[in-house]
């Protein structure tokens, strides 16, 4: 039984020594095996496996639509997800309320004509020493507060198309080109979101990449699976921030061939630019662990380690530290030449 034993090991150790000093076998020794070969392709770029990705805007980006008072009732003309022009109508507020902010609107109007007519009369008649300085500091702080109250008034009735006093009610224009969001309230309280507004060059794929990849990829596809193809999107830029096991990546700008809402989920196909070849899946056998590939040298087939780096259809993308360009790869009885590399005979 030790004798059975020491002859297994000294076999294998044999066998070890051959392949290490030795990794060709020479064609004749192969007999009548069927030996084909085909050629390796270069690959600049590889698809990896399909990936989740969700429709989103860049975070920071959507001009907020606040409301400045509290409002009963809101009609919005324009559907969530809808894509707006600048000063395009999209809502109209109305109620009592209304029209109370409305004429509040108009009387700061009018007492800020007057304090500004006050003020730079004032301010004459100061340079000719004509009033007291302190006069003058009143007058002048009076017409600042004032100033300062109906700017926040006209930042929001800058967006204010209409006042229609039959139904107290304004109509409100996008403050932006874009895309608009909004939840259906059934009344609005002071500072709250009356609709967001999503610039188009912020609408992206965020991305779901594993950590354990290697490198990002150059762009994404949509899965062609499940619909056209022709979508394809360069990726931006990657979030520092680390999940467990994903880290989030962004595309650029949707375009006209992706042509997907907010908040919809995605099956998308990520490519990898890469330096590496593609070969037939038949044509790497396994060795201790590693992978290798039978090269054509004139009358030898050459093992050469090779490292995996994805399946594509029945072949595999691979990265070699010696170039295979122009090389031929054995792709039939690989096992059997195996064989005759470790000793073993056909």
């Amino acid at each position: 039984m030790k004798t059975f034993s020491i002859f297994i090991l000294s076999s294998a150790f044999i066998c070890c020594s051959a392949l290490a000093q030795n990794m060709s076998v020479d064609a004749n020794q192969l007999g009548d095996l069927s030996l084909q070969t085909k050629a390796v392709e270069p690959v600049s770029t590889y698809t990896g496996k399909n990936i989740m990705a969700t429709v989103a805007i860049l975070p920071g980006q959507s001009y907020v639509f606040k409301s400045p008072i509290n409002v009963q009732q809101i009609q919005y003309i324009k559907g969530v997800g809808s894509k707006v022009k600048k000063n395009q109508a999209f809502a109209l507020i109305q109620g009592p309320e209304v029209h109370h902010f409305y004429m509040a609107y108009q009387m700061k109007k009018k007492l800020f004509s007057q304090a500004q007519m006050l003020f730079e009369n004032s301010r004459k008649l100061y340079q000719r020493k004509s009033i007291s300085e302190q006069a003058w500091l009143d007058i002048s702080n009076q017409y600042h507060d004032t100033k300062m109250e109906f700017d926040e008034l006209t930042h929001f009735f800058d967006l204010v198309l209409s006042f229609d006093e039959n139904t107290d009610s304004l109509t409100l224009a996008a403050p932006i080109a874009g895309i608009i969001q909004y939840s259906l309230p059934s009344a609005l309280d002071a500072q709250q979101t009356i609709a967001s507004f999503a610039p188009l060059q912020a609408i992206r794929l965020k991305v779901n990449l594993p950590i354990d990849i290697t490198q990002k990829p150059l762009f994404v596809s949509r899965d062609s699976s499940i619909g056209s193809d022709s979508c394809q999107l360069a990726i931006d830029f990657s979030e520092s921030a680390n999940a467990a096991f994903y880290q989030i990546a962004w595309t650029k700008a949707l375009t006209n061939d992706c042509a997907f809402v907010v908040g919809q989920i995605l099956s998308v196909t990520p490519e990898y630019q890469t330096s590496a070849y593609k070969i037939k899946q038949s044509s790497v056998f396994n060795w201790e662990g590693d992978n290798y590939i039978f090269v054509q040298d004139t009358q030898n087939y050459v093992a050469l380690k090779v490292t995996l780096v994805t399946s594509d259809g029945d072949n595999f993308i691979v990265k070699s530290p010696a170039s295979l360009a122009n090389k031929r790869v054995l792709i039939s009885s690989v096992s059997a030449v195996q064989g005759v590399l470790l000793g073993l005979g056909i």
